[in-house]
Order: C-alpha cells, then structure tokens, then sequence
C-alpha cells in the first residue's frame, strides 16, 4: 500500500468455512479507519453474485441455463434476429454470447437493468453465439433482467433476501445512500500517481455487473459458503452439484478458464478459482483455493485504468499463493513507476511538440529550398503520428475514449493536448504547403 499510495483496502482470509483474519488497513477516504466492516463497491465481483442468483433459480427449476433468453425476456433482441433467438442463458453466464467487450449501455434516463438490455437491440454482435469467450459485462445485465422477471421483484431486493440475509452480509448494500451512513469507503482516483478523492456516481441501475457493495467480513461469509459446498451457518443456499457447476469452466481464454461469475486457472501452482472487479475509484479480487480450503479477498478505495494489473489484485494473488506455499514478494512500487514513465514520455511529446511550434516560422522560410518528397514525408508523419494515437491507444488500454477521459482524466487530457496539437501543426503545414510559391 505504501509503495502504491493506496489510501486504504481491507483483507480478510477464511479457511474452510470460517474467518481466521480480518483486518483493515488505511483510510477510508471519509477521516476514519478502514475496518472489516468498511463497504466498497465490488466492481464485477458483482457477477459472482449475479451467477449465484441464476444457479438458485436453475436449482428450483425457474430457470433453464440452455434455455433462450428469449423464454425469459421475449423483448430481448440484438441486431441480428437470428442471433437474439439462439443466445441461451448459459452463454450469457460464460460470456459467449457474441457481445463485444465495449458494447454500449443504455443512456436514457431513468436508467434501469431492463433498459440497458433494450440497448442492446441495434448492437452488432462480435462474435456468433456461443462460438467465443469474450468478457461483456452486459451479459450480466441480461442475467440480471431475467432474475427479475423469473423472480417477479427487483435484482437488489432479491439479492439483498436470498443472498445477503442468510449469509449475515450486515455490511453489504445495493444503494450507496444506505451504504454511506454506515461507514462505507469514499474512493480515489490516481493522478499522476497520487490518489486524490472521487465522488463518483453509483450505477445502481448496473448492480447485477458492478455495483454491488460489500465489506471484506462479509465477503469472508460468501467466501466461506463457496467453500463449504454452499452452505452458510449449516443453511444451504446452493446445493453442492450446482456449486460444482457454477465453478467448472465451461469455456476457455488466454490463459483461464471462465466458469459462471468466476475465472479458473492456478495461482502459486495451486487450483484456484477467483475474480476481480474495477471500476474508476474501487478495486478488488477475491480468490478460493479449493483443494487446501483457502478464501482470500482484498478490497481497496483507490482504481486507475491502466493496464498493468492492480495493487488490490497482486495483494490477493500474493496471499492467496503464500498460504499455497509461495514466500511472500517484496513490496513492489510499479504503479509509481508506471505513472512516472507515461508522465516523462507525455513531457517529452509536449516539449517536442511545443519546439516544433515555435520553429514553424523558420521550417516555412526553408520550405523552398527542401525538396517536395521530403516534405511529402513530413506531412504524412505529421498527421499519421495524431491518427495512430486516436486508433491505437484505447486499443492498448483496451478502454474506448469514453473510458480513458472517465477513469484517467489526468493522462487523459494530457493525450488530448497532444493529439490537438500535433494536429494544428499538421494542419499548418498542409495549408503552407498547399500555397502557391510566390513568384
């Protein structure tokens, strides 16, 4: 935490069905200490919980994971029609519908589950059902809608009845104003590398994928039923086949498995199944360990969209494998070390760019001496430069626009301005180029 200004996280680990360590560490953004009771948005450790309605419902016979979506939500369509009557409920769990990664949500107001999955009516699908693993979190917002009309009652109060209520969750909310009052973290944002407070909207219309709030001791109680073959102070919630079934990956990526609101894979050599949530200000992963009866789960109040992992992620990876057996890494500063190497190249690019401006006089005064497929050249570099960041940066951020101004607004602007200004200059040129010689 230290060595990545992260202003405050909480960790809790259980073996078997038990919680042998909670602790917070920090602040939680609002002048207090963070505890184990503190809240933080889950991020798209939501989808956890999102599966585990689905399989309740599976389990009772309302709900038929090979079953279209259709059977559910008869209004529910994607572009193609052919494409909306074959996406199954399954497909929706192990993201395999065909929806690609940044398929746009709905922005009408009033904002709702149902709505975001009308959106998706005029989206092109990426892929053919069922064909490709693609991790979409409107898949999640199509579980959500069926578990509302399946269940006949909102998502939140069914998650709040059938999950939260049994498992003891006393520190887990689906609204931030019932969250904030009691104790729930304010989140941050990075700037340049330092975390400054944000006051971000909760996306209470987007719960079923990223909106869910939680404290470390209450995921202590999800973590444990997950591990004690679905039961939770000897209630069941899940029967163990079906728990078996919601953990088996059922698709494979890069370097995972996709289960059902979980990933698989190994971490520290071990059988491991987890998943992480990050949205602009929160960040966190939770990890089970089955084969030795290990949970972990790490919650931090502070998120950057970079693409070179997350403190809240490595922190649980690293418990997670040192109670496999692997020695515990030294503390490693990377996030400052990333944000010092893109703040230097961005410095870099302004200065250069700046120079170039203010040699524009004299590169027009030489122009008639220069010869005309050099300057043809320049020109195209001039604008290619500009176009090759506006395409090629979200694709190695993998975030649109949208996103990068949203969740790094600092870095963000700052590409911007560059962008802008290489463009004037290319500009510039091209209009003196495009001149008559004087005679």
């Amino acid at each position: 935490m230290q060595a990545n200004r992260v202003p405050g996280a909480a960790l809790v680990i259980v073996r078997g069905s038990q919680i042998v360590h909670a602790r917070g560490f920090g602040d939680d953004g609002a002048g207090g200490p963070v505890t184990p009771q503190t809240g933080f948005i889950l991020g798209s450790m939501s989808k956890s919980f999102t599966a585990l309605a689905v399989m309740q419902l599976a389990e009772q016979g309302r709900i038929d994971l090979d079953a279209p979506v259709q059977r559910y939500l008869p209004w529910f369509r994607v572009a193609d029609p052919a494409a909306s009557a074959a996406i199954t409920v399954r497909h929706a769990l192990h993201h395999t519908t065909g929806l690609a990664t940044h398929t746009p949500h709905a922005v009408e107001d009033p904002l709702s589950i149902a709505a975001h999955v009308r959106a998706l009516a005029d989206v092109d699908l990426a892929h053919a059902p069922g064909a490709v693993h693609e991790y979409a979190s409107p898949n999640y917002l199509v579980l959500g809608a069926i578990i509302e009309e399946v269940a006949g009652q909102p998502y939140a109060d069914y998650v709040e009845q059938h999950i939260f209520t049994p498992l003891a969750m006393q520190h887990s909310f689906t609204t931030q104003e019932a969250a904030m009052p009691r104790g729930m973290a304010r989140g941050h944002r990075y700037w340049f590398g330092f975390p400054l407070p944000m006051v971000g909207t909760h996306e209470a219309d987007r719960l079923p994928t990223a909106a869910l709030i939680a404290s470390a001791e209450d995921l202590g109680h999800f973590l444990g039923m997950q591990l004690d073959g679905g039961r939770y102070g000897g209630r069941p919630l899940l029967a163990p086949e079906s728990l078996a079934r919601m953990h088996s990956p059922g698709v494979q990526s890069e370097g995972f498995g996709y289960a059902m609101g979980w990933r698989t894979g190994e971490i520290g050599g071990a059988a491991a199944i987890h998943h992480g949530g990050a949205i602009a200000h929160f960040r966190g992963k939770m990890v089970l360990l089955p084969g030795a009866g290990w949970g972990v789960a790490v919650l931090a109040n502070v998120s950057s969209a970079l693409p070179v992992g997350s403190t809240a992620h490595r922190m649980a990876d690293n418990i997670a494998a040192h109670l496999a057996g692997r020695p515990l890494p030294p503390a490693d500063p990377w996030l400052a070390r990333v944000y010092l190497a893109l703040t230097l190249a961005l410095a870099a690019l302004t200065w250069a760019q700046l120079r170039d401006i203010v040699r524009l006089k004299r590169w027009r005064e030489h122009l008639p001496q220069r010869p005309r497929r050099a300057v043809r050249i320049e020109l195209a570099r001039e604008f290619l430069i500009p176009a090759a960041l506006v395409l090629g940066l979200p694709r190695l951020l993998e975030l649109p626009w949208r996103e990068i101004l949203r969740s790094m607004p600092d870095l963000g602007a700052w590409m911007v301005l560059s962008i802008g200004l290489g463009w004037a200059v290319a500009m510039y040129k091209a209009v003196v180029c495009a001149r008559p010689a004087p005679p």
